[in-house]
This record gives structure tokens, C-alpha cells and sequence, in this order.
């Protein structure tokens, strides 16, 4: 494992690197001090979009944040084709183990929220609680096929017409809304729109699907949340929420979880990173620990 340190004016210490969790290196950054507080992004995978939320949390966690598997900071690990959501999980269980960093705290989003319940179920040694926010519930809905090849669809369209970054951006602007890429700095809009092919060729339509097996559910022992914005950030976004929004009730009452609301969209703790950091400490305080 390779580490550098940086500081950033105005802000806590920042450090960062590459962690070799065997088989795969993930760029990640720390700051902070206290419990560990994991963050684990969606379908961009990149760290960036925490980074104002991180800062905001520093003085009551140590705040880790890292880039997904072949995302961005982090290299395509040779002869790497295919994930799966148990790699995914796996990933973020090396990486804590590595850091020794654990037990964590977990926020994923997205389908970094569906990466976070299998971290949960599969790796709970590692984790205190999670909260999982909107997890991408279409690929178990009765109308998935249908939901997702309209989506491949219209990311290949996309692909087609700008690449694999036309494809990354138009889901973006699809889901979050287009207004400043939903807070995002251009230079991290810019690492996410080069993630294009990662998402289009290895995870649409794998990551989505996940439905954890009876088995590990009966056999939860993690305190988990699941979290739902109160509004829609596009017209894409409210329609999904009125879709699953039983079927998220459904998994709460799965996992013996509480549903709970938080302010904004699909990316709060980027358009509203203050009022994300506030209601997630809040969360956090009630949420018992394992």
C-alpha cells in the first residue's frame, strides 16, 4: 500500500493513496478523527462527490472514501472483464481490513447502497451500521426487463452519439438533474464521465439486480437504515421513487430496518452537503451499532 499527504486551505488533513487489496488497487482519502465512517458511491464510483460532506463530518468521524473498482483513481485490475455484487462487497470489506479501519459506519448510495447491504449481510464483523440510501430496487421489481432494457436503450443511444462519457453524463443529468451536474466540481464531473464504460460494460444490469438470499437476511445482525429522499430531482427520478417505494418498504420490513426520509434528491450530499451532514450525524446517533 502507497500512501501521500496533502492539505487542503481552510480544511482538516487530507491523506490519500492506493490500497492493494489483492487482485484490485482502490484509490481512497481519509480526514478526520474518530469512529470510521464509510461512504460508498453509485454508479459513478468515484469518491469526489463526498468530498464537501466528508469535510463537514471530520470532527466526529474518521471519514473514508474511495474510488469503485476501475474507477477513476483506481486502475483496471488486469484481466479484470465482469464484477459481481459480491466483489463489490468484498472490495469495501479489503479495503477496511487494509486501513485497519474497521468496524465502519457505512453510507452507500445508489447502488452503492446495494453494495452496502451485501457488506452488511456478508461482511458484518466489518461494519457497525449501514445506512442505505435508494438503493437501485428496479432489478427486482415485477417490470425490471422492461426498466432496464429501456435504460440500456437509451445508454446506448447515448454511447453511440458521444461515447462512453456522453453515456455517463446523459445518466447523470437523467436521474440527479442537470443543474451543475447536481454540485459536482468539474474535475470530478470530468473522472466520472471517463467511467463510462466500467458502469455500461460491467455493472448496468448486474449491480441492480441484487436480491440478498434468505439466508443472510434471516441471519442480519447489522443495524441498517434505509433511507429515501423526500423529493424527485428529475421527472426519471419521482417516477422511479412512486415505483419502488413499496418495494423499498418491502426490504425495510425484509431486514427488520427503519425507512427513513431525508432532505433532497437522489444526491443531497452534494446539492445540500451541510443539511446532508447534519441529518446523516442525527441518523447515525439513533442508529443502534452492532
Amino acid at each position: 500500500m502507497s500512501t501521500t499527504s496533502f492539505s487542503s486551505p481552510g480544511t482538516n488533513e487530507v491523506r490519500s493513496g492506493l490500497c492493494d487489496i489483492g487482485g484490485a488497487q482502490l484509490y481512497y482519502e481519509l480526514r478526520g478523527t474518530g469512529p470510521t465512517l464509510l461512504f460508498i458511491p453509485g454508479a459513478s464510483g468515484d469518491a469526489g462527490g463526498f468530498e464537501a460532506a466528508a469535510h463537514l463530518l471530520t470532527d466526529r468521524y474518521t471519514v473514508l472514501i474511495y474510488d469503485r473498482r476501475a474507477h477513476s483513481r483506481s486502475p483496471w485490475p488486469e484481466g479484470w472483464s465482469r464484477t459481481s455484487i459480491d466483489e463489490q462487497g468484498d472490495d469495501a470489506a479489503a479495503l477496511l481490513r487494509a486501513l485497519d479501519l474497521a468496524p465502519a459506519h457505512v453510507f452507500g448510495t445508489s447502488s452503492g447502497a446495494t453494495i452496502g447491504l451485501n457488506l452488511a449481510l456478508r461482511h458484518p464483523q466489518v461494519v457497525r451500521n449501514a445506512v442505505l440510501h435508494e438503493p437501485p430496487k428496479i432489478g427486482v421489481l415485477p417490470q425490471r426487463d422492461e426498466l432496464l432494457a429501456t435504460l440500456r436503450a437509451r445508454m446506448d443511444a447515448a454511447r453511440r452519439q458521444g461515447g462512453d462519457g456522453a453515456a455517463m453524463a446523459d445518466f447523470i443529468g437523467w436521474i440527479a438533474g442537470p443543474s451543475e451536474d447536481g454540485g459536482m466540481a468539474a474535475a470530478a464531473m470530468a473522472r466520472v464521465r471517463g467511467n463510462g464504460k466500467v458502469w455500461l460494460d460491467q455493472e448496468l444490469g448486474v449491480v441492480d439486480r441484487y436480491d440478498a438470499p434468505d439466508a443472510l437476511v434471516d441471519a442480519a445482525r447489522v443495524p441498517i437504515a434505509i433511507a429515501v429522499g423526500s423529493e424527485g430531482a428529475t421527472a426519471l427520478h419521482q417516477d422511479l421513487l412512486r415505483g419502488y417505494a413499496q418495494t423499498l418498504q418491502a426490504l425495510a420490513d425484509r431486514l427488520g430496518a427503519r425507512l427513513q426520509r431525508l432532505s433532497g434528491a437522489h444526491v443531497p450530499y452534494r446539492t445540500d452537503p451541510a443539511l446532508f451532514a447534519r441529518e446523516l450525524r442525527e441518523l447515525l446517533a439513533v442508529l443502534p451499532s452492532a
